[in-house]
């Protein structure tokens, strides 16, 4: 299980955001993240829908399988009636991320 650190956040090996047509200050979205262990469908885990602004946060704790050499794949969704919309995503190089942290997660 990863804990958060109160030193650094991991640091990410890439991120990017998908939609042009990101909300406005004063819309409200809806959306969760999935997380996926070295692109293994049968790691990947999503958090619960969060609705808010556009600063979403998520506390919850994802169990995955994984080793120090493995990368986590998060997708940010919009959450919609008909159809879900890719946000953003971001990779995590664990093994990067031990070693800027002392081996701790």
């Amino acid at each position: 299980m990863l804990s958060k650190s109160n030193t650094q956040p991991p640091k990410l090996l890439s991120a990017k955001p998908q939609s042009p047509k990101l909300p406005n200050r004063h819309s409200r979205l809806s959306s969760f993240v999935e997380v996926t262990a070295d692109g293994l469908t049968s790691e990947t885990k999503k958090t619960g829908k969060c609705t808010g602004h556009l600063e979403l946060q998520w506390n919850e704790d994802l169990t995955l399988n994984v080793t120090p050499q493995s990368h986590l794949d998060l997708k940010l969704w919009s959450c919609h009636t008909l159809r879900k919309e890719l946000l953003g995503n971001a990779t995590i190089d664990l093994l990067d991320t031990l070693r800027t942290h002392d081996g701790k997660s």
